[in-house]
């Protein structure tokens, strides 16, 4: 996986997990199982939830996403691993898992996060 698919992982996880995985970044007072990485590694949502809350919570990233089948694709994989699986992924990447666990405190990556924390919430009403 290079730097562009890590991205885009983080984004979506963080908007998984997100995750929506490229851009979500962690929580500063949450403990190691509550991190967004740990939300991403062990969400219960499939990828179609997933996609659909990101349609539904930031139509402009879902768009993006739509617009990159590769790295969608690549999302749709991660997603249809086991917890296990997804940990591994993010353990031989440390620079995303880093990423994930990183607290914005001003920019866009602030309202991004917001928004992926809010498709990892809500994913499972799809």
């Amino acid at each position: 996986m290079n730097v562009s698919r890590a991205r885009l992982h983080l984004g979506i996880a963080a908007a998984g997990a997100l995750a929506a995985a490229v851009l979500v970044p962690g929580i500063a007072s949450a403990g190691p199982a509550d991190t967004d990485s740990a939300r991403l590694v062990n969400s219960t949502c499939s990828f179609a939830q997933i996609d659909a809350a990101m349609h539904d919570v930031t139509p402009q990233l879902a768009a993006r996403l739509d617009q990159a089948p590769e790295r969608k694709a690549q999302l749709a994989d991660f997603f249809s691993k086991s917890p296990a699986d997804r940990q591994a992924v993010l353990d031989s990447h440390p620079q995303l898992k880093s990423r994930l666990e990183t607290v914005p405190t001003e920019g866009p990556a602030v309202e991004w996060r917001a928004k992926a924390l809010t498709i990892a919430e809500t994913c499972g009403n799809y």
